[in-house]
């Protein structure tokens, strides 16, 4: 919920969250502009994470490529977060309540609006994890257990049940391996892998099949 905007105020806003980023959309009436840094004529945009919210901000907050220091249009903004929230302490509410405050100027060719100060809060829902593994041993176990304390929401599957509907209707699927080749009939089962627009983060040799078997050129990381 973002509360605070004038009536009249020639833009609209706009937020979503989840447990790894907070994305304001300002979108801006033709005319009119903010400002993504200071170039001595009116306040740029900022957004703080409130105190007392489960959440912080990590890293600097991402703005759109301005134009002289201009922002037009359609304007996101993307802060990326961080729970902090005890696990084994705060309760589910506590653990999902993200507020923030947005500060702002706008202007046209011939004037600007007072600073605007306008407030987020909302509540963070979970993301949706599906977790393939070659089958539902302690090893699987082990790693719902370790995502699903660190707030996700986890479905589990091997590679052999894995299918297209059900890595379509969740936020990511992790793709796990045991050591190398200790993988049963999943080297074979993850090469026919489902096409999903899921995010996929693929670890281990099956992971690697799974990318050799869907065409990828590049990838990224060992840990």
């Amino acid at each position: 919920m973002v509360t605070g905007v004038p009536d009249g105020a020639p833009f609209t806003v706009k937020a979503t969250a989840d447990p790894a980023r907070l994305v304001v959309q300002v979108d801006l009436k033709e005319g009119w502009h903010a400002y993504a840094r200071d170039v001595g004529g009116g306040e740029p945009i900022s957004l703080t994470v409130s105190k007392g919210s489960a959440f912080v901000a990590v890293g600097k907050l991402h703005l759109p490529p301005d134009e002289g220091g201009e922002l037009h249009g359609r304007v996101k903004i993307t802060q990326w977060l961080r729970p902090v929230a005890d696990a084994k302490t705060a309760t589910d509410q506590d653990r999902r309540v993200v507020s923030a405050t947005l500060n702002l100027m706008v202007c046209d060719a011939m004037q600007c609006l007072p600073p605007i100060e306008l407030t987020i809060r909302g509540k963070v829902e979970p993301l949706r994890v599906l977790l393939v593994t070659s089958s539902e041993d302690e090893h699987a176990a082990r790693i719902g257990k370790f995502l699903t304390e660190r707030g996700f929401v986890v479905k589990a599957t091997t590679y052999p049940e894995v299918d297209a509907k059900t890595c379509d209707a969740q936020d990511l699927i992790v793709a796990d391996s045991k050591l190398f080749r200790e993988d049963g009939e999943g080297g074979r089962k993850a090469r026919s892998f489902p096409r999903t627009k899921t995010p996929i983060v693929a670890v281990g040799f099956l992971g690697h099949l799974i990318i050799e078997a869907h065409g990828l050129a590049m990838t990224s990381g060992y840990i």
